[in-house]
């Protein structure tokens, strides 16, 4: 498995490589051409096997709109694909994305990213590649030595997010899944769709685990710590309301209180 660590000045997310006898899978497109060409230009450095295909985690635009930096079939969910095709249709000028941001279609997070990320004669002559390959639950991706499973779990931050699993070293890509909905002020997260999502991602037993803007690796424990306090900030919120909040300090760490923080800030 090779990866590319997150950038935050553009909002970069990880780029993974799951490699087999018979080639290379890549998780997720990138934020642009220039990203995703970068990271394979580190592959090729290092002899890795032919890629074979692109894995969409999600249809955000800073996990998508890479791929066309490569010939080579994108695989998705059919939510993913949908998602991938509305922005396709989209003019990306920067007037155009800013008429987007006031009409509430765009996030204001997403704009000074986008403008850094790409000129302007980048954007509008962007290519969008609509992934070929969908799926409604789930899809295998045989790369020999290793079969990579792609299944969706969904999740507040995206509603189509799946999560790549590799088992024969253990290695789950879990993209942007658990992070908060981006789509309110404040964020937040919903105590459904946390224990939906992690109900989801009972059966994965990682030895390694990947978040797509978190540049250290987790290992098993810390992954299992990171669900845990998700399920125990649900717990909490449920239990004692708005006061959650007042008792999180208690109950856990900083990321803890956050949760607890973003959980009560749901919609109601």
């Amino acid at each position: 498995m090779d990866r590319f660590t997150p950038d935050d000045r553009t909002d970069r997310p990880v780029l993974g490589a799951i490699r087999g006898t018979a080639g290379t899978l890549i998780v997720d497109g990138g934020a642009s051409p220039a990203h995703l060409a970068a990271f394979v230009a580190e592959l090729v450095a290092h002899d890795r096997p032919p890629i074979v295909g692109i894995a969409l985690t999600h249809w955000h635009w800073d996990h998508s709109f890479g791929s066309a930096a490569l010939d080579v079939p994108v695989i998705a969910s059919e939510q993913t694909a949908a998602g991938v095709a509305v922005q396709a249709g989209y003019s990306w000028d920067e007037a155009a994305i800013r008429q987007r941001v006031d009409d509430g279609l765009e996030l204001a997070f997403s704009l000074p990213h986008l403008l850094e990320e790409f000129t302007e004669d980048q954007r509008t002559s962007l290519r969008i590649v609509v992934p070929q390959i969908t799926f409604a639950e789930s899809h295998q991706v045989d790369l020999g030595d290793t079969t990579v499973e792609l299944r969706w779990v969904g999740g507040d931050h995206a509603y189509d997010s799946i999560v790549i699993w590799e088992p024969e070293d253990r290695v789950l890509f879990l993209g942007d899944a658990l992070y908060q909905c981006l789509w309110g002020d404040p964020v937040y997260l919903t105590v459904a769709g946390t224990r939906a999502l992690l109900e989801r991602l009972a059966p994965f037993d990682p030895a390694f685990a990947l978040e797509s803007h978190d540049p250290d690796v987790a290992d098993a424990a810390t992954y299992a710590m990171r669900l845990d306090e998700l399920r125990r900030a649900c717990d909490l919120v449920e239990q004692d309301g708005d006061d959650a909040l007042r008792l999180a300090p208690d109950h856990g760490g900083e990321w803890f209180v956050e949760n607890v923080e973003q959980l009560l800030s749901a919609p109601r």
